[in-house]
């Protein structure tokens, strides 16, 4: 289901350039279908404002655009046109909080650069994602999310259940995590991967192909 995360309105004045920071939208990393819609309306008075158009400056770590115009040109004197900017947290971000920076331009420039801050939230609960590439050969990415300070286990076990290797054994505050993981002694192969914490395992399979 689709979250609309943002529904602002610009008005394109003919003033000095300014930045416009709206308030922080929580969104989950890993969730999808998060929805910013930008209206653009414009005001102007003067003919050198008759048409204005409005830009994505910057596309955060974090983030990837899966529809929508990243942009809304020609917007004439009296007209109003809405754009759909879709994203996917897709990634854990490095950040606790990344920023969309929007800019507005005229005839003589810029008029506005309009800011909107993505806030990311905490995990609720233990979580553990799917490794990215995957199949991999050798190296692959293993993400996941800690809700409870405590130690915590990431080990790797054949089909059998045989311990393989053990990724990370420690403790860890809340937040969201990413560890690379190379492979490069062990045969190709489907592997299991276990995150075990909180009194709870999850559990995915990799596989790897050399």
């Amino acid at each position: 289901m689709k979250k609309i995360i943002g529904l602002i309105s610009i008005t394109a004045l003919l003033t000095m350039p300014e930045i416009l920071a709206q308030s922080a939208y929580k969104i989950t990393p890993g969730s999808k279908g998060n929805e910013i819609i930008f209206s653009l309306v414009n005001e102007s008075k003067t003919c050198d404002a008759e048409v204005v158009n409005v830009a994505l400056m910057n596309i955060p770590r974090g983030i990837e655009v899966c529809r929508g115009e990243l942009s809304i040109a020609d917007v004439k004197k009296g007209e109003e046109k809405e754009v759909v900017f879709i994203f996917d947290a897709k990634r854990i971000p490095a950040a606790q909080k990344d920023t969309l920076k929007f800019q507005i331009t005229a005839k003589r420039g810029i008029l506005e650069i309009k800011e909107i801050i993505l806030e990311y939230t905490l995990p609720e609960e233990m979580r553990l994602e799917q490794n990215y590439p995957n199949p991999f050969n050798p190296v692959t990415v293993i993400e996941f999310g800690i809700a409870k300070q405590g130690k915590y286990n990431l080990s790797i076990y054949n089909l059998l259940g045989q311990l393989i290797d053990t990724i990370s054994d420690q403790e860890y505050q809340p937040g969201y995590f990413r560890l690379n993981y190379n492979a490069s002694k062990l045969s190709s192969g489907i592997y299991i991967y276990k995150l075990s914490g909180e009194n709870s395992n999850m559990i995915r399979k990799m596989m790897l192909l050399k």
